[in-house]
């Protein structure tokens, strides 16, 4: 996994591997982690195996190491990203894919965007007949506690759906969590960049 989101940092631009890792830590890093030594071994991988390109500046008696997708590198990671996802990785591999989604055109990313939430529904019905089935039996060596892990997972799985079913329509984000104030700054700023487009394809006209 880590490969690709490497790929998908230095897809556009050469970047330092201590720029890779601020610029994972500011995003992907919100929900799967990187450390320095698990991303300098990748970077030499991705190297090694030519999809990765690897170039040496000097700056006065300090080399700077930049690395950039090599066009076998771009064409991995777009096959990567347009493959269904293997949820036996987890849910945070997950969130790391979906966070390249801007780059696949609107039809690939709303399939499997669906067959996510197919998957999750399907979760959910599972545990909703676990939860019949703790509550029929009323097992005593199932404690509170026991259940809440159950609930927690039931939870979230709603909460998963209901976000899945949000972005294939790339609806407000600020809406999906009920910040008011914040929905409005993004529906103006939404509504103004789409004039600035049309604006921009008028003149070209």
């Amino acid at each position: 996994m880590l490969d690709y989101i490497v790929l998908g940092m230095i897809f556009d631009e050469p970047l330092t591997g201590y720029d890779i890792k601020k610029y994972i830590n500011a995003g992907v890093g919100n929900f799967y982690r990187v450390s320095h030594g698990n991303l300098y071994p990748t970077l030499k991988r991705l190297t090694d195996k030519k999809l990765a390109l690897l170039d040496e500046q000097n700056y006065g008696n300090r080399v700077k190491k930049y690395y950039t997708a090599s066009d076998a590198g771009k064409k991995e990671f777009m096959d990567w990203l347009a493959t269904p996802f293997d949820f036996s990785l987890g849910g945070s591999a997950f969130l790391a894919k979906i966070y390249f989604f801007g780059r696949l055109p609107e039809e690939s990313y709303k399939k499997q965007l669906a067959e996510y939430e197919m998957h999750y529904r399907q979760s959910l019905q599972k545990l909703q007949e676990m939860e019949k089935s703790v509550l029929m039996e009323e097992d005593v060596t199932i404690d509170y506690f026991m259940k809440s892990t159950l609930y927690f997972g039931i939870r979230n799985t709603q909460n998963a759906i209901e976000w899945l079913s949000h972005i294939i329509e790339k609806k407000s984000l600020p809406e999906f969590i009920g910040n008011k104030s914040e929905e409005k700054w993004y529906n103006a700023k939404t509504k103004k960049t789409q004039q600035t487009r049309t604006g921009q394809i008028g003149h070209c006209g």
